[in-house]
């Protein structure tokens, strides 16, 4: 599961972390958004944050406009992160499961490949000084709503 609470708003607003070691930015471009009602989350995670309700930081988007997104996060730590993005297209707080998979739209790193649970190994990506940039394009399954 991706996302799993009515609880990530929360955790994204109150997502940014105090940290020593600010060293780069992270631009996470999505491709393929959808221009339908709801809300796009974007939060960037740590190895222990990781398919949990928690990230270092992250930013809510509502309503957002077809086509490409880009979201940028600053003066992020160094090290290893990952990403996951969910677009809440009925604005319920939840990520909806079907009986085929996910229902909303979504997206991390290495996303479309996927077919089993994330591992953060392979959905990751390293932070430096400077800016590391991820570019992926959104998932949205047939609709069985």
């Amino acid at each position: 599961m991706l996302l799993k609470s009515t609880a990530i708003t929360t955790a994204l607003i109150g997502a940014i972390a105090t940290s020593p070691a600010l060293a780069g930015d992270v631009e996470i471009v999505l491709d393929e958004v959808r221009g339908e009602a709801g809300t796009l989350y974007v939060s960037l995670q740590t190895e222990e944050q990781f398919l949990k309700e928690e990230g270092i930081v992250g930013e809510i988007i509502d309503d957002p406009q077809a086509g490409t997104v880009t979201v940028r996060f600053t003066d992020v730590p160094e090290g290893a992160y990952s990403f996951t993005a969910w677009h809440d297209i009925d604005r319920d707080g939840q990520f909806t499961m079907g009986s085929r998979g996910p229902l909303d739209g979504w997206a991390m790193v290495g996303g479309a490949q996927l077919r089993g649970e994330p591992v953060f190994a392979e959905q990751s990506f390293t932070v430096g000084q400077g800016t590391a940039r991820v570019r992926e394009t959104m998932i949205y399954p047939a609709q069985e709503r």
